[in-house]
């Protein structure tokens, strides 16, 4: 089988919402073969990600070692989810001897919603917000053009490749940092529109009306404020044409802030470990 023709597996697990795609590439043709989702609101996805990529095999009818390489939303995103996500992807990457492609997942959520508003008149002129929890009174996010954002798949590591559009910011911050990031943006173009998508804007509509409100665009989209494993498909196919295949080992979780665990071992409040405690042999 060529690179060009291959079967391949994609998921998501940085959010509530986790998405598995199959999907294969024939030449030049991305076809969707089979999706799913799985809700952390109703299942952890330690106890269902195995189970669903099952599912999804079985939808598709293919075997795991046909698979040609494992996409993998590295965040930003849920410490847990992430972990479990990057771990299940690196075992069975390692497991088949297959690469691993990184995908941004706030990418993956801000995608969601440029087909819907790819011909609209004010396309060039619309700024994207996607904005979910970090705990903490933070959000993670991804803002910048639409035009920007269409082309976002992974921001490139080290003497990695990646793919990013300009302009386009993906960062850790608080509502009030960004509104101010984002009014800053609005006030060098008065015709500049914004529209803002994702978990925070469910959670905290009336925090959004702190914004110019002439100014916001409104589109009506059940889809629009969750991770879709269509548009998780195109972005994996998007890094496999432009060759971001990964050693399995080499692929990491894109966090942005330390984890409390992290914070606290430097600050020395965790407790020494029982199997090697401080001042023993290891």
């Amino acid at each position: 089988m060529s690179e060009t023709n291959k079967k391949y597996l994609a998921w998501d697990t940085s959010s509530i919402t986790g998405v598995i795609s199959a999907f294969e590439v024939q030449g030049t043709h991305l076809n969707l073969v089979a999706t799913w989702s799985l809700s952390l609101e109703t299942s952890k996805h330690s106890e269902r990600l195995l189970w669903s990529i099952d599912t999804v095999l079985q939808s598709a009818g293919w075997k795991l070692s046909e698979i040609g390489a494992i996409a993998i939303g590295v965040g930003p995103g849920s410490f847990t989810g992430l972990r479990i996500g990057l771990t299940t992807a690196r075992i069975l990457a390692k497991t088949l001897g297959i690469p691993v492609i990184p995908i941004s997942s706030m990418a993956l959520l801000a995608r969601g919603v440029i087909a819907s508003l790819e011909y609209h008149p004010d396309f060039d002129q619309t700024l994207l917000i996607a904005a979910t929890d970090a705990t903490k009174g933070e959000w993670f996010t991804v803002y910048g053009p639409l035009k920007g954002i269409r082309d976002c798949v992974c921001m490139a590591e080290g003497d990695a490749s990646g793919i990013w559009g300009r302009g386009v910011t993906e960062t850790v911050m608080t509502p009030e940092d960004l509104f101010s990031e984002i009014e800053k943006k609005l006030a060098k173009n008065p015709e500049k529109k914004w529209i803002a998508i994702g978990q925070s804007v469910l959670r905290h509509p009336e925090l959004w009306e702190k914004l110019p409100q002439k100014s916001r665009l409104e589109v009506s989209s059940l889809e629009m404020h969750r991770v879709q494993p269509a548009i998780l498909a195109r972005l994996a196919y998007e890094a496999i044409q432009q060759g971001m295949l990964r050693d399995p080992s080499a692929i990491k979780p894109r966090y942005l802030r330390a984890s409390d665990a992290e914070v606290k071992l430097k600050k020395g409040l965790l407790k020494p470990s029982p199997v090697h405690p401080r001042g023993g042999s290891a």
